[in-house]
């Protein structure tokens, strides 16, 4: 009888891969199920997580824009730009960055910028609040001036006057027509001769010169203005 050898049975190298598969694999042939949290709240809270980052940052740069005036959001704009490309720049020209540092940067960025939002929260309220703040003036008029709106797309005149301090506006006439003063002052000051629209308002005017015209389309440059002098 001839004696039995004991064979190598490190597998070959083409059946690695087989031996792989088989390990990946259950007893019963299936694939493991993947974890819940991975099939379906990852992709469900990261699309969420990343919403709501983008929108924390542009509430917090739009109040910075609005703390300031136009040459300040400018050069503001400038700023965010150039550091967003610089800093593109910086993390294309490090790939080896370890993603413990990216997520370092980008946490600094996100305070950095919520800091800034915080800090200007109250000039871009009041900025807010001046630029669609005008209210109607209380009290008993001094003058009142009466416009009327034509069916031919014009005013009843041409000029109006009145006395300075509080300014009673009635507007009547031809419907589709509109009535506000040309002054950024007194941007939210509208009457209208549509039915049920307002049709009487009150205005503090210092002495000066104002226009009066439609606020529709087309119906200014076809001769729906008016000049209106306040004097003491």
């Amino acid at each position: 009888m001839t004696d039995t050898t004991t064979l190598d049975e490190t597998p070959d190298a083409e059946e690695l891969p087989e031996l792989v598969e088989s390990e990946r694999l259950g007893a019963d042939g299936t694939a493991e199920d993947t974890p819940f949290k991975t099939r379906a709240l990852l992709p469900l809270l990261v699309p969420l997580f990343s919403i709501a980052i983008v929108a924390v940052l542009v509430l917090n740069i739009s109040r910075v824009f609005l703390a300031g005036n136009k040459d300040a959001a400018l050069a503001l704009g400038i700023t965010i730009t150039l550091a967003i490309l610089v800093g593109a720049s910086l993390i294309a020209a490090a790939p080896r960055l370890s993603t413990a540092a990216l997520v370092m940067v980008l946490a600094g960025v996100f305070v950095l910028v919520s800091m800034a939002g915080l800090v200007s929260l109250g000039p871009s309220l009041n900025e807010g609040e001046s630029a669609a703040g005008f209210q109607y003036a209380t009290g008993t008029p001094v003058d009142s001036v009466d416009v009327v709106a034509e069916a031919s797309i014009n005013f009843n005149s041409t000029t109006f006057s009145s006395k300075t301090g509080v300014v009673q506006f009635n507007y009547s006439g031809a419907t589709g027509h509109t009535l506000a003063i040309q002054d950024p002052k007194f941007d939210g000051f509208l009457l209208t001769t549509d039915a049920g629209g307002k049709k009487t308002g009150k205005v503090d005017l210092p002495p000066g010169s104002y226009t009066l015209y439609c606020t529709v389309p087309g119906h200014e440059a076809q001769g729906m203005k008016a000049t209106l002098t306040v004097s003491k």
